[in-house]
C-alpha cells in the first residue's frame, strides 16, 4: 500500500469549505505556530496530550491531519499513522516532509473529512486501529453526531480517542472582550458557531458545551479526561495581547498548563479536549 496514494472514492471530500479554505494556507501554516503565540502553546498543549495519551499505541487514526506537525512526531516514535484531512495541499505538504525525514512508510494519507472517515473500514476493516485522535478538526463538521459512531467502529474495544473541540464559553474571551465594548465576537460562539476567517476564505466552526459532547459520544465512548486548551490564555486571534505580556508570557503559559485540568478551568477554555476510551 503506498503511503501517498489518495484512493480515488475519498476525492469529494476535497470540496469541503474547510478543505479549500486551508487548501490556500498549506504552504504557509506551518509559520503560523511561530508567528502566533497562542497557536504555538495550543500546539505545544494537544502534541503533550496526543503523545501521552498515544503512549503505548501502534496503528494510528488522525483525523484533521493539517500539514502533519503532529503526525510526523508520532512517526517518528515508531507509530503508524492513517493520516487523513479534506485539504489535499495540506496531505501534499505533509508527504514531502514525510519523504524528507525518511518516515513516507509510516505516515498513509487519505483525503477524507471526520465525516467521511467510515471509508476506510473497507480498506482496514473493522476495530483495526489502536487509537484515533483529531485535534482542533472536528468543530468543521456540520454533524458532529455522524462522527462518534464511525471512528468506534474502527478502533479496537477499548482504544483512546482523543479529541479538541471549539467550546461554546471562553471565560477568556467574554472577559477581555467586554470591556472594549465588542462582544459580538466573543458572545457568537455562546450561539454554537461562529465565522473563523481562513486566509482569504471563511469557513463556519461550530461550538459545544461539554455536556452535548459527552451525550453525542455516548454510548460509543467513556469519557476519561478533559483539559482546556488553552484555559486561561486568551484563543489566537488575541495574541497581541500574549505578545505584550513580555517576559511574563512564560508564566502565563505554565499556570495555563497547571489549570487546563482543573475545574472550573477546565470547561471556560477557547477548544477542550476530550479524552474518550471506546467501549466494549
Amino acid at each position: 500500500m503506498s503511503p501517498d496514494r489518495v484512493p480515488e472514492d475519498t476525492q469529494d471530500s476535497a470540496g469541503t469549505a474547510s478543505g479549500r479554505a486551508y487548501d490556500s494556507l498549506a504552504s504557509r501554516y506551518d509559520s503560523l505556530l511561530v508567528d502566533n503565540p497562542v497557536l504555538a502553546h495550543s500546539a505545544n498543549v494537544s502534541l503533550g496530550l496526543v503523545k501521552k495519551t498515544m503512549a503505548s499505541c501502534k496503528l494510528l487514526l488522525e483525523i484533521g491531519c493539517g500539514t502533519g506537525r503532529e503526525t510526523l512526531e508520532l512517526a517518528r516514535q515508531g507509530k503508524t499513522i492513517v493520516a487523513c484531512d479534506p485539504s489535499k495541499d495540506s496531505l501534499a505538504v505533509l508527504q514531502q516532509k514525510a519523504r524528507h525525514r525518511g518516515l513516507s512508510e509510516r505516515i498513509l494519507t487519505r483525503n477524507l473529512t471526520a465525516s467521511t472517515v467510515a471509508r476506510l473500514v473497507d480498506e482496514f476493516g473493522r476495530h483495526t486501529f489502536d487509537g484515533a485522535f483529531a485535534s482542533f478538526s472536528l468543530s468543521y463538521e456540520s454533524d458532529l453526531a455522524a462522527v462518534p459512531g464511525q471512528v468506534w467502529n474502527l478502533l479496537k474495544p477499548g482504544a483512546p480517542f482523543l479529541c479538541s473541540i471549539f467550546n461554546r464559553i471562553c471565560m477568556s474571551e467574554i472577559v477581555l472582550l467586554a470591556p472594549l465594548l465588542v462582544p459580538r465576537r466573543a458572545l457568537r460562539r455562546l450561539e454554537g458557531w461562529t465565522e473563523l476567517p481562513v486566509d482569504r476564505h471563511s469557513v463556519v466552526v461550530k461550538s459545544y458545551t461539554p455536556g452535548q459532547v459527552r451525550r453525542i459520544f455516548t454510548p460509543r465512548f467513556s469519557l476519561c479526561g478533559v483539559w482546556a486548551i488553552p484555559a486561561i490564555i486568551p484563543p489566537h486571534y488575541l495574541h497581541l495581547l500574549v505578545r505584550l505580556s513580555g517576559p511574563l508570557r512564560p508564566s502565563w503559559e505554565g499556570l495555563d498548563r497547571r489549570l487546563n485540568h482543573r475545574w472550573p478551568f477546565q470547561y471556560l477554555g477557547s477548544h477542550t479536549c476530550y479524552q474518550f476510551r471506546a467501549t466494549e
